[in-house]
């Protein structure tokens, strides 16, 4: 009886820790800067649409950041597609976000990006959908502003080849994390 008493109070102590340990999460919200350059390549798809497959990349800026939650460095493959009539354009992408450390010690993270809006300004949500290393269970997402500053479309004259180049700002007003 008594062997059975001090399991059940091992098992319930051990189940309260585990619980109490995964509610405990660190999470904040976030303001966000991130200059970003980007560059793909453009192909017609239809007689008033294009479809830009590329990337971008930068560095993100947290406003007031300190430790874990002051830069990181970002990468997102994706795709845009832009009506040449209206200028309307929409981005998918997904995103990679580390910040490096000792080894052992890296902190990745994974993002989608799905943002919509006139060309060279799109709204839309960005989140977080897992991690490794020290960022393993990172969760959180939040809307962000999409502009382009600088933007330049060359052809390649051997290839025919349409290379997109351009530049701008990223902006997270609101971001939400959690990292456990």
């Amino acid at each position: 009886m008594k062997k059975t008493l001090n399991a059940i109070l091992i098992t319930l102590f051990l189940t309260v820790t585990a619980a109490g340990t995964s509610v405990m999460a660190a999470e904040s919200t976030l303001k966000i800067l991130a200059p970003w350059q980007g560059h793909g390549e453009v192909f017609k798809v239809a007689p008033n649409k294009v479809k830009v497959v590329g990337s971008f990349d930068g560095i993100m800026y947290i406003d007031n950041g300190k430790g874990d939650l002051d830069a990181a460095v970002f990468m997102c493959p994706g795709t845009e597609y832009i009506d040449l009539d209206t200028k309307k354009a929409t981005i998918q992408a997904d995103c990679v976000i580390t910040k490096g450390g000792e080894k052992g010690k890296e902190k990745i993270a994974y993002a989608t990006l799905k943002a919509k809006g006139q060309v060279g300004a799109l709204d839309g949500d960005f989140q977080l959908i897992g991690g490794e290393g020290k960022w393993k269970g990172i969760s959180g997402g939040g809307k962000v502003s999409i502009r382009t500053a600088l933007g330049d479309i060359a052809q390649n004259k051997k290839t025919g080849e349409i290379i997109n180049k351009a530049a701008g700002l990223a902006v997270w007003p609101a971001f939400k994390v959690s990292i456990p």
